[in-house]
């Protein structure tokens, strides 16, 4: 399972030049129930819901920083509801979107993406160990806040839900039309074996 660890000490901040501005600011994620977003699929009596923050004034509706839109990374929250008698196990790793061309699109690390938001430079240009960067480039505030919204590994019992932030690269033109997502790993844990695939349009989860 990957973990961001929150950074107990802010002493560090600024070394590798912090590109965020000001002091970053927690703010809650409002979720609905799965079924209720425009773009959900319901199979399996299972229920997985979703929506893409692809503008700037939406995704800082869910994080306090304008870098995110900058750098070109779309926050998709993502909920799913267990209908059934057995646990679910759903690792963010394993949700991916398809585009309109039909290519599948893997998430990005929440690790790359806290990088990719904070540091001056490309994180390939760092010879340095990437949780040691985070340490010394990461608000404090900020990494709490990406560690208790990301998605992560989630293990869903029984008629319960559960949800969170997947990362992806934004669509260079904005336009989200075609856009799918594909879960094609959801674990059954009682029979230790996955469930057929989800996959449904994305386009009207911005609505």
């Amino acid at each position: 399972m990957r973990r961001i660890w929150i950074v107990a000490s802010a002493v560090l901040l600024g070394l590798f030049g912090s590109a965020v501005a000001g002091k970053y600011k927690a703010l809650d994620l409002e979720v609905e129930a799965a079924a209720d977003y425009p773009a959900h699929q319901d199979f399996q009596n299972v229920v997985i819901g979703a929506r893409c923050f692809a503008t700037d004034e939406e995704i800082r509706e869910v994080f306090d920083t304008k870098k995110l839109f900058e750098k070109g990374i779309m926050p998709v929250l993502v909920v799913i509801e267990n209908n059934n008698e057995f646990a679910l196990r759903v690792d963010a790793r394993d949700i991916f979107l398809v585009d309109a061309g039909g290519e599948t699109v893997s998430p990005l690390s929440p690790t790359d993406v806290l990088l990719a938001i904070t540091l001056k430079k490309p994180i390939t240009s760092y010879s340095t160990q990437r949780e040691i960067l985070l340490r010394r480039s990461v608000q404090p505030k900020m990494m709490s806040d990406f560690q208790r919204k990301v998605f992560g590994e989630k293990l869903i019992p029984p008629r319960e839900s559960d949800f969170g932030i997947v990362f992806f690269p934004l669509p260079e033109d904005g336009d989200l039309s075609g856009l799918r997502l594909y879960l094609p790993e959801v674990e059954n844990l009682t029979e230790g074996e996955d469930l057929m695939f989800f996959e449904f349009e994305l386009a009207s989860s911005g609505d």
